[in-house]
């Protein structure tokens, strides 16, 4: 019988980021990057994720600082294949003026966002990623569901409703809500259009809403 080698492990065929705005109890917003790759390519060294996420890691102006965490999952055998994750945990930031100001809470949200947005373009810039194309309605809606599922556990994606929708130059913009009443801001293709990109951002019961993408 003839053995299967094994597989180079150097090389990955997805590399999965997460960026995780970390609120008092749970995760307030979460920000996900998931690139399946056309070819197996090199992993890179560390040094790739921590430049590109540098500028998040920046704007984060408080002393508890930020963990790191770089991952890979090798699956050995007939079907092999191979992951890289890195995950990067961040207190949210306070904000620098009254709470209640909805301004300087939308400044540094943008600010914030925007970072999350050029990083993840720094690391699709680097592999040879599958070619996209932009997700129909029910397509968007599914991996809505799912990503709110993989940044909060607790959701019951199963049960999670649609309550607003938007759909403008390649991004979707969807709020869900469970049977708890918890509800989620979820918008896929958020840096650049890309259907790899997706923000979920936690809706706390106090806040007013008025469209989807209000802050």
């Amino acid at each position: 019988m003839v053995r299967t080698p094994l597989r180079d492990l150097t090389l990955v065929d997805a590399v999965r980021v997460r960026v995780t705005l970390e609120g008092p109890d749970v995760a307030e917003e979460v920000y996900l990057l998931d690139l399946e790759l056309v070819d197996p390519a090199p992993a890179h060294d560390d040094a790739t994720y921590l430049s590109a996420l540098s500028q998040v890691v920046e704007l984060m102006d408080t002393p508890e600082g930020c963990i790191v965490r770089i991952g890979r999952e090798h699956r050995l055998g007939a079907r092999s294949a191979s992951a890289l994750d890195v995950d990067v945990s961040l207190p949210r930031p306070t904000l620098r003026v009254d709470e209640t100001d909805p301004t300087e809470r939308n400044v540094q949200h943008q600010a914030v966002e925007a970072a999350v947005a050029a990083a993840f373009r720094s690391v699709i810039d680097e592999f040879p990623s599958a070619p996209t194309t932009e997700l129909g309605r029910d397509e968007a809606l599914e991996l809505a569901r799912r990503r709110v599922a993989e940044a909060s556990p607790d959701a019951g994606a199963a049960g999670l409703s649609v309550t607003a929708e938007e759909h403008a130059n390649a991004q979707w913009a969807v709020r869900l809500t469970d049977a708890n009443a918890a509800g989620y801001e979820v918008r896929v293709g958020f840096a650049g259009g890309h259907p790899g990109t997706t923000h979920v951002r936690r809706i706390w019961t106090r806040e007013v809403f008025d469209s989807v993408g209000a802050s």
